[in-house]
């Protein structure tokens, strides 16, 4: 039994050993860097750093562009840094896989590349912010251009976004000596929808709707006036209707320009209140809206105002002699808007009490006749008595 345990100790040993014997196997490292023009040439004095866990080893390349790392672990797994002033700098993964073991790295130089953004038309945009490999370099000057530090001999990813501008974005070819780029960017086009409502929150139809001076649509009866299709950018929008303000403003039509809401305000319009006594007018008299006060008509019988279309108003009229009855009447838009209220002409004072006087003397008239009557009667019935009474006594 303690024969086999000791046979047991011995191999594991002798495998510890062998184990330790295959981690310990190093080998060199050659790391080769070249310029990623058209002729691939060295690149001298560039930094090459290699990371194994927490221990780094830096070389630089000689004039033939190689740094040579010796004591490099077999089947080592390090992280590889190339830098060097006036190139992009590269970081990557190797496995020391082969003994030796030989890795190329090929830098791009980073030269400075203007980029100009325009229109279609050659017209340069400000403010267009430019991305490049998922890092945003900056945005536009006023000339529409912007300087950055691009690796030539490569391609490289662009986007650019500007407002009113559809958004930019392809894969673009630097030229180991190009300096500048142009980038052309389209106008955003867009079909906006106009909502119109009256003051109450109700839809208005038939409203006229002018872009730039030009009718381009009209609501509909749910209030929406579909526009045809703009590009992005600002216009002049007005829109008109009978009975309404007419509704102007400079707008934005862009990819964020939501429905656009317009609520117009009624317009005045005139009223004119004629007040007539058997159809002939009635100077100074009283016009009231709603119980109110509101003037006194002219020399012609006539009171004029201005009123909201869409308003209900009781209309009355006072004058002294006269009476009248009250006129509701709904306010039109596109209306004439003339109203009559007619009086009826009183019966003056004096009047009154001499009616009233004739009616107490055909009164009395009436009394003293029933009176009379009465009393010849009684006469005639005295004056027929004795005669009775003789004739009684024959």
């Amino acid at each position: 039994m303690n024969i086999m345990i000791k046979h047991t100790l011995a191999v594991l040993f002798l495998l510890f050993l062998l184990c330790g014997s295959v981690s310990a196997v190093s080998t060199t490292l050659t790391v080769n860097v070249f310029d990623n023009n058209a002729n691939y040439d060295a690149v001298s004095g560039a930094s090459v750093v290699i990371t194994k866990g927490t221990v780094s080893n830096t070389l630089y390349t000689d004039v033939n562009g190689a740094a040579q790392f010796s004591g490099v672990e077999y089947e080592g797994v390090y992280t590889l840094s190339v830098f060097k002033s006036g190139y992009i700098s590269q970081t990557k993964t190797i496995t020391i896989s082969t003994m030796p073991r030989s890795e190329s790295v090929y830098l791009v130089s980073e030269t400075p590349v203007s980029i100009k953004i325009t229109d279609e038309n050659g017209a340069a945009i400000s403010g267009a912010v430019i991305t490049i490999d998922g890092k945003e370099e900056g945005t536009t000057n006023g000339a529409g251009l912007l300087h950055v530090s691009i690796g030539n001999g490569a391609y490289h990813l662009i986007t650019v976004c500007a407002d009113s501008y559809d958004p930019y974005s392809s894969s673009q070819y630097i030229g180991t000596d190009q300096t500048s780029l142009t980038l052309s960017l389209g106008k955003s086009e867009f079909t906006p929808l106009i909502l119109i409502y009256n003051e109450e929150k109700l839809p208005i139809s038939g409203a006229v709707v002018y872009i730039n001076q030009k009718i381009v649509s009209y609501s509909d009866t749910y209030g929406r006036a579909q526009l045809p299709t703009y590009s992005s950018g600002t216009y002049a929008l007005k829109i008109e209707k009978n009975g309404y303000v007419s509704y102007e403003q400079q707008i934005q039509f862009s990819a964020d320009t939501p429905d656009i809401i317009v609520e117009l305000n009624y317009s005045v319009v005139p009223l004119i209140i004629s007040v007539t006594a058997h159809e002939k007018p009635i100077h100074g008299a009283i016009v009231y809206f709603d119980g109110t006060v509101k003037g006194i008509t002219s020399v012609n019988g006539t009171y004029t105002t201005t009123v909201t279309p869409g308003t209900t108003l009781v209309l009355s009229a006072s004058a002294d002699g006269y009476t009248g009855t009250d006129v509701t009447y709904l306010v039109v838009a596109g209306s004439d808007n003339k109203v009559t209220i007619s009086l009826s002409e009183n019966l003056p004072t004096t009047m009154i009490w001499l009616a009233a006087l004739g009616v107490i003397i055909v009164i009395l008239i009436l009394i003293l006749i029933v009176t009379g009557k009465k009393r010849r009667v009684d006469t005639s019935g005295k004056s027929k008595s004795p005669v009775s009474g003789r004739r009684d006594s024959l």
